[in-house]
């Protein structure tokens, strides 16, 4: 059970380490900007990295997207992909951002999760985050100066993570149970060749989880009689896109998403000498390439999938995700 429990939340630790930057793009038009550029660039995405500009002061922007796929295996110590049973998923998010000036910034991020094995389901809320970002640079076309952004980053436990049903196969965990603390680093450079226009962001993040008290069977693993504290390790978060304007209404890119957490440890009563609470760390990589049509210079909808491509002590899955951006 235990062993179950700890790849469910391996799994579903991703998907909210990930989900922390799933964060909508403002769409934006560079014309207003510079009257030389032939048409304006509207990007609407990507969706995995970080966003790398300030929402204007008045004019906030909503993203409900979905993504709905399956975990299909694990990968071990050694980098080797063990397949089992699938476990199906439905996550529904929702991303709100505004701007409070030019430069400071303000982004809510809230999902829920269905999850499906073997006969039994669950559905829950999982972590929250809110961010506040930090406009400290915009790009200067023609100049080797970027979009650089920093965010602070706040993660709540909503999730669903103690007390769990055995009987659930570990349907039922979807938090990590700790308040999380960290920062963003995001980059991005927009170029203008003769056809098309190219966006390339780069941003790293990491998360500091405080200590969490849990009682029975967590998704930290235990049993009924377990009693104590985790001692979370940190999160760190590699991303890395490519979008790619064809014309002014379409466009194609891809996600990389790199994720590393680092071991957890356990203070407190197992509540039997076999049971082993905590889990070592873990690496993931995924990709996640995407299409999107944008209608105008405020609305636009991203389709696309997002899967792994290797790991360690972490779940392998593969999913496809829609995404509807509006501008006010």
């Amino acid at each position: 059970m235990f062993l179950l429990i700890r790849l469910t939340r391996l799994f579903l630790c991703a998907c909210v380490v990930l989900s922390v930057p799933l964060f909508a793009r403002p769409i934006y038009d560079r014309v207003k900007e510079h009257p030389d550029v032939s048409y304006a660039s509207w990007f609407t995405g990507p969706l995995l990295s970080p966003t790398p500009i300030n929402m204007e002061p008045g004019h906030p922007a909503i993203e409900p997207f979905v993504t709905f796929g399956s975990s299909y295996g694990n990968y071990d110590n050694n980098w080797n992909l063990q397949r089992n049973g699938n476990e199906w998923f439905i996550n529904p998010y929702l991303d709100v951002q505004f701007g409070i000036t030019n430069r400071i910034g303000v982004e809510f991020l809230g999902s829920f999760i269905s999850n499906f094995k073997q006969g039994v389901s669950s559905t829950r809320m999982q972590d929250s985050v809110i961010l506040l970002g930090f406009q400290v640079a915009n790009d200067i076309k023609d100049s080797w100066m970027p979009d650089i952004r920093v965010d602070l980053q706040q993660v709540f436990p909503t999730g669903n993570y103690r007390h769990l049903d055995p009987d659930n196969l570990g349907v039922d965990s979807t938090g990590q149970g700790a308040f999380q603390t960290g920062t963003l680093l995001i980059v991005q450079k927009q170029f203008y060749p003769k056809m098309g226009r190219i966006s390339v962001e780069a941003s790293t993040g990491c998360l500091f989880a405080a200590d969490v008290k849990i009682q029975g069977l967590s998704a930290y693993g235990g049993g009924a009689n377990t009693d104590g504290k985790v001692h979370p390790g940190p999160t760190l978060a590699t991303f890395f896109s490519v979008e790619y304007s064809i014309s002014r209404q379409w466009g194609c890119g891809f996600d990389s998403v790199y994720t590393y957490q680092g071991k957890s440890t356990f203070d407190g009563n197992t509540g039997g000498p076999s049971i082993v609470v905590g889990f070592p760390s873990s690496s993931q990589f995924a990709l996640a390439p995407f299409v999107e049509h944008t209608f105008s210079s405020n609305m636009g909808i991203l389709i696309g999938s997002w899967c792994t491509v290797g790991g360690r002590n972490a779940r392998a899955f593969a999913s496809g995700y829609f995404s509807f951006l509006y501008l006010f």
